[in-house]
This record gives structure tokens, C-alpha cells and sequence, in this order.
């Protein structure tokens, strides 16, 4: 029998109590005969575990579900922080199998209709205004900065907030990217190679301009004509929240604004692997348009850009130093996006590089390992990745996306590049060196 489950918000039946229920049972029923995905993330366990103790020794091998609690759901439900690596590896998504297993967009749903019950937590509306946030910590960054190395200050961020006192926050800058953009864009020089629209994302513009301003390097010496197109926060905290909401409002405004760069031709280029996710994947869901569509299938991750330029055959080539053994970590957002591993690809053209992949999560995902309740088991969902990273005793650590990056950093002592700060330095010929742990 064929499942068409509601797992988009602009289904009536998304909304339906019942019908989530109905949908909740079908799925953990699947999940727990199959138990392929017992590894992956906390929520799973919690579930077997759950259905196991609802079992006679007579009845073990017989799986109900019906059984579960509506606080057995919840549990399954906050412990699921969206790296999706259940949906990467599942046999029976939609499209694959007529059982159309969603796990990531299910939980999602029940956590959409946990917010339209009880509203939106304190922490969640915190983390999820990164464009508020961004704004008040660059205008007060210095401050700002000194706050979020204060032990004074992060326990009260812990008690009144909820935001973990050891996690490792990201600084801010009072100049932000969207300011430095106009000064620093060069145009291209006669007909240039391509054209794109630049979704710097919340992180870039506010924590790392940095990050910002090597990409428009890049695409300087590609000869690539680039658009500021950052309107606002991609909405990735809301989905993630269950605020659907104001995800969608997000979605509304980013896609209205990018229609415009797409209908010019542009590729829509985005730094951040959730981010991009959400352009290409999420938003013709919470939509359902053609604006929303159009922009999806015109969205790039920048080195998936970068690597199409290379197959071309339009990719500038020269590239002056390398960075010696590298280990990659390939983000779950951009996984699974299934685009393959361009960044590896383009990373490998440097000369004197090798570069090792490490495809195991980092725990992070979004705001979930920044929460005092997750912190902990963030960094114990990211030992895979942490130890591969060691166990390549790599000269450089990278990864695509910079909260991974801080995960890592937090994990193991070294601080990952952003492959684009990688390419912008062998541009530049500027020697390509990755910091190590510091010494205990």
C-alpha cells in the first residue's frame, strides 16, 4: 500500500492531531522491526527502548506502537536535532519505497504542533532571531565578546535563557559582512564567466565577514559578477523549533527577494549547507510556489558552484600553495543534499594537498547542542567525527559549515577553515595553516 503522509505544512492534514498520531505509530513501527538507525542520534534508542518496555517476554518480537505515551513520543520527539543521517541511510524514503519514511520531517511536524499547543519556549525564540541577535551583538560587539567569555555572564545566560555555559558562542563583528560588501565586490572584467546572488547567511554577515569577503575573492579571480542577496535569516531555527509559522514568513520574504537575482540569471549561492537545505530543499514545501521552486532548483552550495565551474573548464587553476594533508568534514546538511563531494573535489585541485573526508556529524546541528539540556550529548554524538579528525593528524581541519566548525573546534582543539578561506588563501599564496590542539 502505497503512504502519501502530511509532512508538508501547507497540507490541511499537517495540522490534524489524529492523523500525526496515526502517522507517529506507522513510522516507529517501521523504524523498530528495521533498527538500522540505532546509532545515529538519541532518539532512536529512546524509542526501542520505549517500545521494548511496553513487551511481555510472550509478546518481544511483537512491535505496538499504539502503546506509546504521548511523553514517550515527546522524548523521541526533543531528542531529534535534524542531521537527517537517518534519511541519508534509510531504504524506504518517499521516492525509494512504498513505506515513504520521513523521520526528520515527521519529527518536525510533531514539533510543529507542540509549538501551536504550548508556544514557543524562551530559548527558542533566543536562538531563533539570529538576525536580532547578530544585530545587537555587533553593535555592541566588543561588549558583546567580552560577555560570552564571561563565567559570570554565561550562567545567567544558562538560567534565564537556557543556552549551555560551556558552549563555545561565536564572536561577533560590529562591522558586518552587508556593510563591507559594496566597498569590497570588484567587478567583473568584461563578459563574465557567471553571475550569482549571494546568500551570505545571518552567520556570515554577523559572525564571520571574514568568511564573506574571501568568497568575493574567489569569485574575483573567476571573473564572477556577484549580487548581495542576503534579505534575512533563512528561517532554519524556526523550522527546526517547530515555529512553522515564521519559517514560513521567512521563506515568503527570501524567496521574493532571490525571484528577483534568479529571474537575471543568477545562481543562487549560499555559504552555509543548512542554509542552502532550506532554499532548496524546505522552502518549495512550506510553499508549495513556483517563485519557491524556481529559486530552489537555481540554489548552490559555493563550492558545489565552484566545482561546476571546474568541469567546465572554467575555473581558474591557479592556485599558488597548498595545505597539505586536510581532513574534511562533510556536513549532514550538505549530505544530504546528495550533491556528491565537491568540496573534495575542488579542495584536491590545490597543489601538494590531499585531502581525507570524515563523514560523521558533529553533534551540532543548528541551536540544539547550544540548549543546557543537549550541550553534553552534542558532544558525545560528535565523538565519531571528533576522533576521525584525529585519527587523519591532519595539517588543516575544514568544514563547510562554521557551527560544525565550532563543534570541532570545541571537540578536538582544532579550529577548522572554511574551504573558501582555503582557496582565497592558495590564491593569494599565502601560506595555509591549520591551528592544533593547545597543549594541556
Amino acid at each position: 500500500m502505497n503512504h502519501t503522509p502530511a509532512y508538508n505544512p501547507i497540507d490541511p492534514k499537517y495540522w490534524d492531531a489524529h492523523d500525526l498520531r496515526s502517522e507517529v505509530e506507522r513510522v516507529f513501527k517501521l523504524c523498530a522491526d528495521c533498527r538500522l538507525c540505532n546509532k545515529f542520534c538519541g532518539s532512536f534508542p529512546k524509542l526501542f527502548d520505549a517500545i521494548d518496555s511496553y513487551c511481555t517476554e510472550e509478546q518481544y518480537a511483537t512491535v505496538d506502537t499504539a502503546k506509546l505515551k504521548p511523553d514517550d513520543v515527546k522524548t523521541v520527539v526533543d531528542l531529534c536535532f535534524q542531521c537527517k543521517l537517518c534519511d541519508i541511510n534509510c531504504p524506504y524514503t518517499p521516492g525509494n519505497h512504498e513505506w515513504a519514511i520521513d523521520f526528520p520531517r515527521l519529527i518536525a511536524r510533531a514539533k510543529a504542533h507542540e509549538v501551536k499547543k504550548n508556544g514557543v519556549p524562551l530559548v527558542d525564540k533566543m536562538l531563533g532571531n539570529p538576525d536580532l541577535v547578530g544585530k545587537l551583538g555587533s553593535w555592541t560587539a566588543p561588549m558583546a565578546n567580552w560577555a560570552n567569555e564571561s563565567k559570570i555572564h554565561r550562567k545567567f545566560l544558562q538560567g534565564v535563557i537556557g543556552i549551555h555555559k560551556d558552549k563555545t558562542l561565536p564572536p561577533f563583528h560590529w562591522k558586518t559582512f552587508a556593510s563591507r560588501f559594496r566597498s569590497a565586490r570588484k567587478s567583473p572584467e568584461g563578459e563574465p564567466t557567471a553571475k550569482i546572488a549571494f546568500f551570505s547567511t545571518c552567520f556570515v554577515n554577523y559572525n564571520a565577514p571574514g568568511i564573506g569577503m574571501d568568497t568575493l575573492e574567489v569569485m574575483a579571480r573567476n571573473n564572477i559578477d556577484v549580487a548581495f542577496a542576503y534579505e534575512q535569516c533563512c528561517g532554519m531555527p524556526h523550522w527546526h523549533n517547530g515555529d512553522m509559522d515564521v519559517a514560513t514568513v521567512a521563506a515568503k520574504k527570501n524567496v521574493a527577494a532571490l525571484t528577483r537575482h534568479v529571474d537575471e540569471g543568477r545562481i543562487v549561492v549560499a555559504t552555509n549547507p543548512t542554509c542552502s537545505q532550506m532554499l532548496r530543499v524546505e522552502y518549495p514545501r512550506l510553499l508549495g510556489t513556483d517563485e519557491a521552486k524556481a529559486v530552489a532548483a537555481k540554489t548552490m552550495d559555493t563550492t558545489e558552484f565552484l566545482a561546476t565551474l571546474a568541469a567546465q573548464g572554467k575555473l581558474n587553476r591557479d592556485f599558488k600553495t597548498g595545505a597539505g594533508k586536510i581532513a574534511y568534514h562533510m556536513p549532514c546538511h550538505l549530505r544530504a543534499q546528495n550533491i556528491g563531494y565537491k568540496t573534495r573535489d575542488v579542495l584536491a585541485l590545490l597543489p601538494d594537498t590531499k585531502v581525507e573526508v570524515i563523514e560523521a556529524c558533529s553533534g551540532h546541528d543548528g541551536t540544539w547542542a547550544m540548549k543546557k539540556e543537549n550541550f553534553e550529548a552534542s558532544l558525545k554524538w560528535g565523538r565519531k567525527a571528533f576522533r576521525g579528525i584525529d585519527d587523519a593528524a591532519p595539517d588543516v581541519t575544514c568544514s563547510d559549515c562554521p557551527l560544525a566548525a565550532i563543534q570541532i573546534q570545541q571537540g578536538t582543539g582544532r579550529k577548522p577553515l572554511n574551504p573558501i578561506e582555503i582557496l582565497a588563501k592558495s590564491y593569494r599564496g599565502e601560506a595555509i595553516i591549520g591551528e592544533n590542539p593547545k597543549k594541556k
